[in-house]
């Protein structure tokens, strides 16, 4: 009988003996250089949809990453024929479609025309669909049309959106970014657009044979994962504009960073400026979830509960006697 009562107060205090853990996120960081290199010699870190082969190492882990340029830029073919002063006008202008990435250099010239020693940058802009081709009179066709930044700029009567898609093969966050040049940056304003998208949504439209506007995208967008961030008007010491995404980005694995995108922003103006910038580096972050040392029951609880158990048992005596 003695060793059935020793054994029901063991079993009651068994919970003094359990832990609480609480859990933390810490998040590992490391900087995506898009484009670098020294003079005119540039080294690209672009890969294609099919080739992710390479990526970011956060931390010890290899984080793969593929990139792609898109704009609101339907499927417009237009060409001009000088001979005739005629346009082929294409069609619509509402369709995203892919653009083309294209890395540029940016210096400081001299007299000479020679970029000054220090002063090199590098990143990425593009051309999409609304860079046209016209006939001239030599009858051969010559670019002309859409500026070669990633921007908001109005062509040909609509203004379009650029934007660049990151897919990556596990959830981050992007904290910052780094640009080689920044167009008519007006101060503190609005001038690249952050989204975080389901990859499942955003794919089937990316990787769809339907056409889809930006609206469809922005539909996609990750509760948490959206912002409308400034780029420094100035260069930091090694001649990059910088922007820092302040807000408390949520992870995803598809990221697209672009102009301006008023059809993301519910709160945006009829008005708003013209912004174009040339995409140099972004700074990627890695969630890994921590466990915090497991916290003890406090003195006030323990002693709760063993007078609990020694007045049941107690009271199982009094009912023997």
């Amino acid at each position: 009988m003695k060793l059935k009562k020793f054994l029901s107060i063991s079993l009651l205090f068994l919970p003094l003996s359990a832990n609480i853990y609480a859990s933390d996120r810490a998040l590992e960081e490391a900087t995506y250089t898009l484009v670098d290199g020294t003079g005119n010699t540039r080294t690209t870190n672009i890969f294609t949809s099919t080739d992710a082969s390479q990526g970011i190492l956060i931390d010890g882990i290899n984080v793969k990453v593929s990139v792609s340029a898109w704009s609101d830029t339907g499927s417009k073919g237009l060409t001009y024929d000088f001979n005739t002063n005629t346009w082929d006008e294409g069609t619509e202008d509402n369709s995203v479609k892919g653009a083309t990435l294209v890395d540029y250099t940016n210096c400081s010239i001299n007299r000479y025309g020679n970029c000054i020693s220090g002063t090199q940058a590098y990143g990425y802009g593009m051309t999409n669909q609304d860079q046209v081709w016209y006939k001239n009179t030599n009858g051969d066709y010559v670019p002309w049309g859409d500026s070669h930044s990633v921007d908001n700029f109005n062509d040909h009567g609509s203004r379009d959106f650029d934007m660049i898609l990151l897919s990556f093969d596990k959830e981050v966050v992007l904290t910052g970014g780094t640009f080689s040049a920044n167009y008519y940056d007006g101060g503190e304003k609005n001038d690249v657009t952050v989204a975080g998208l389901d990859y499942d949504k955003a794919n089937a439209l990316f990787t769809g044979t339907s056409n889809f506007t930006w609206s469809d995208v922005s539909e996609t967008v990750i509760d948490g994962a959206l912002g409308h961030f400034n780029i420094s008007n100035t260069k930091n010491s090694e001649n990059y504009f910088e922007s820092s995404f302040t807000k408390n980005l949520t992870a995803a694995k598809y990221w697209l960073v672009g102009a301006y995108n008023t059809v993301f922003d519910q709160s945006a103006s009829g008005s708003f400026n013209n912004v174009g910038f040339k995409l140099s580096s972004l700074t990627v972050g890695l969630e890994e979830k921590t466990t915090q040392p497991p916290t003890q029951v406090s003195e006030p609880g323990a002693l709760a509960l063993m007078s609990l158990g020694l007045g049941l048992v107690l009271y199982r005596r009094k009912r023997r006697v």
